[in-house]
């Protein structure tokens, strides 16, 4: 037994040292400390994908357009649509593991320009990411702890507060915890999956309210001012109305680029991403439609439920503490839980993108951004950024003045921005065929299909989320966003930014 110690550890220096090299041809030198192994690569993108938290805080907006019928019928389809974008991204993951990701993927298959677009987008979608989580998770810890124990009725503003304060401890943990960070990944998908079979279970078991099996499958929108005039073109009807609540399972899937931000602290980085991008999003799949059949078949009233979350009780939290009393609270302060390591694992992808293109100059005082702590290798100036701007964007939200807007303003634009972001790459990779040889894991002749469905449903969700009737702050503020973009590069990036420090000249 002694004598296979070192053979292991001599074995996997080698793989060390063979990811060195290969992100030293990308152009980088080895900054990040290298201890992620196979299982917390794909750890961090399930945490952040985490069906305790998307499928959670956005089952009553689903309920409310898409009935019962959300979670059946929605959550399938949405994570057929999404494995395929999944597996056209972990084969570019396989050709390019490197911190920056997308931005690095776009920039070598297309051109700067391209790198320059993809990573703004990808840094959007995160930040509002990181925003859409934490503000969940005050929303429940809201709810479940200091209304429950000490009285305190839930405001907005409190939520505010509550969201900075879970913001403030995943910042100061992924500035000084890098270890602790990946331990914390690990237990996430414990927690995730233990925690989904422990709600089910007890919902089988000893609900309250017992629906149908059918009654999951079931069409109508939750709101019956919907039902009678469904906002989404007319002539789709009430199918129009379910099409914008597909929100809550295509928000879910967000984040699990993860797996490719944290690429250079990832051992075997070029398989370990690939595998990480695609298996967070097929567990998170199973997982999830196990969770949400549970909780639709002990679903109280709709419109009991959705009163409840309007009043600030969360709909899922709603369902598990009528149907199964202080048990059912238990299980939402899991959840809780859940989303406060969804939380953190979402800081750290972040701050690994924005370290990633500050050092390549795409942000202003890039040097200052992409600052390394010397002690903790860590990216603590990217994280403590992607951390402030967050608590700002909820602050901003409050002003909505409804939670379920609120969420809804946070999680398209998250949606839409990431989505694009996700696209830019696939979209390059089927006219660049450069990249394939450099692959480590191929989808074979089935690729290019694959990578055209993932655009056509990419554009879809686009129209779905981006045109909101009910919702104009999500079109606002994305419109917004591209627009201060725009100006940026017209001014700056269009003629100073020269991209990832390997592209070649006509790259460039």
């Amino acid at each position: 037994m002694q004598a296979t110690v070192p053979e292991a550890e001599r074995r996997e220096q080698e793989i060390i040292d063979q990811d060195v090299a290969d992100l030293r041809q990308l152009g980088y030198a080895q900054e990040l400390k290298r201890v992620m192994g196979s299982f917390s690569n794909f750890a961090i993108s399930f945490s952040i994908i985490s069906v305790l938290t998307g499928a959670v805080i956005l089952y009553g907006f689903g309920l409310k357009y898409g009935g019962p019928g959300i979670n059946g019928i929605g959550w399938p389809i949405v994570s057929l649509f999404t494995l395929c974008i999944a597996a056209a991204m972990a084969e570019v993951a396989s050709a390019y593991p490197t911190a920056g990701g997308l931005y690095y993927w776009a920039s070598r298959m297309g051109n700067r320009h391209w790198g320059w677009w993809t990573a703004w987008l990808n840094l959007g979608g995160l930040i509002t990411a990181v925003a859409g989580i934490n503000w969940a998770a005050a929303a429940f810890f809201n709810r479940i702890v200091l209304q429950e124990f000490f009285g305190v009725v839930p405001t907005l503003g409190l939520q505010v507060w509550t969201m900075a304060a879970i913001t403030l401890v995943q910042v100061l943990i992924n500035t000084y915890g890098i270890g602790l960070v990946a331990k914390l990944n690990d237990l996430s998908v414990w927690i995730h999956v233990f925690g989904v079979v422990l709600i089910a279970a007890a919902l089988l078991v000893a609900a309250k309210h017992r629906n149908g099996f059918g009654y999951a499958f079931l069409i109508q929108p939750g709101d019956p001012a919907i039902a009678a005039n469904p906002p989404f073109w007319g002539a789709f009807g009430i199918f129009g109305a379910f099409l914008l609540g597909l929100l809550q399972a295509q928000w879910t899937y967000t984040g699990y680029d993860a797996s490719a931000h944290t690429a250079e602290e990832t051992i075997d980085a070029r398989r370990a991403s690939a595998r990480g991008i695609f298996m967070s999003v097929l567990v998170s799949a199973v997982v999830g439609y196990v969770l949400l059949l549970a909780i639709t078949w002990a679903l109280p009233p709709v419109a009991e439920t959705l009163a409840a979350e309007g009043a600030g009780t969360p709909a899922v939290a709603y369902t598990l503490m009528q149907n199964l009393g202080d048990l059912g609270l238990f299980l939402a302060f899991v959840i809780v839980i859940a989303m406060m390591l969804c939380g953190m694992s979402a800081v750290a992808s972040t701050g690994r993108m924005i370290y990633a293109f500050a050092r390549d100059g795409g942000v202003p005082a890039a040097s200052f951004f992409s600052r390394v702590d010397p002690k903790h290798r860590t990216p603590s100036v990217a994280i403590i950024t992607a951390g402030i701007i967050a608590v700002a964007i909820c602050a901003i939200a409050q002003f909505t003045d409804d939670p379920i807007v609120a969420i809804g303003l946070i999680t398209a634009m998250s949606t839409n921005l990431l989505y694009w972001a996700y696209g830019a790459p696939v979209l390059l990779g089927l006219r660049s065929g450069e990249w394939r040889g450099s692959a480590r894991w191929s989808l074979g002749g089935a690729s290019r299909p694959i990578a055209v469905v993932a655009l056509i449903w990419i554009g879809v969700i686009s129209v779905l989320f981006l045109w909101r009737p009910d919702n104009a702050w999500a079109f606002n503020g994305t419109v917004a966003f591209l627009a201060l973009l725009f100006i940026y590069w017209l001014v700056w990036a269009r003629n100073r930014f020269a991209g990832p420090p390997a592209l070649t000249e006509g790259e460039r």
